[in-house]
This record gives C-alpha cells, structure tokens and sequence, in this order.
C-alpha cells in the first residue's frame, strides 16, 4: 500500500481461508477480499446451497473476528488492529 498510495485500489485474491484472512487484508490497506476459495468449496459440496453456506461461515468468522478486536464495523479497521514483523 505503500508503494502504491491512493494511485489505485488493492484487491486481496489468494490465500484466503478464514475470516480472519479478510479483516488483516482490510487492515493492510485492501479495497476488496475476494474469496474465490471458499465460494468454489461450498460450490462443490453443496452446490447453490453449499455456496450460502461458506459465505455465511465467512461472515460469521468475519463478525466473530471484529468482535474479538472489539471494532464495530469493517470501515472501523486499520493497521493498527495488526502487527508486522519488523523485517516487513
């Protein structure tokens, strides 16, 4: 984000698990958190179903996660919600 400034819009697309994943991505500065993985999971477990189904794990790890870092809202974060290696 640093690199970059407010040039253009950084969307996360990779590695991304859990809820977790998605609040630490919104803390570093990305726009967006796509989450191509777990739609595909759900998709093939379940099909339309299995798809409502992971998003509404993520949402509810998402919301668990905000809670725990006792922050109201997504709009809420930045980067001092997480800690960087000193090497980064």
């Amino acid at each position: 984000m640093e690199a970059v400034g407010n040039q253009l819009e950084v969307l996360v697309d990779g590695g991304i698990r859990r809820g977790a994943d998605v609040v630490k991505a919104i803390c570093m500065g990305a726009k967006a958190v796509l989450i191509g993985r777990a739609y595909g999971y759900g998709l093939a477990a379940g099909g339309q179903a299995g798809v409502a189904r992971a998003i509404a794990i993520l949402k509810a790890d998402i919301e668990r996660t905000l809670v725990l870092l006792g922050c109201a809202s997504i709009r809420g974060l930045d980067r001092s919600y997480v800690q960087l290696p000193k090497a980064w």
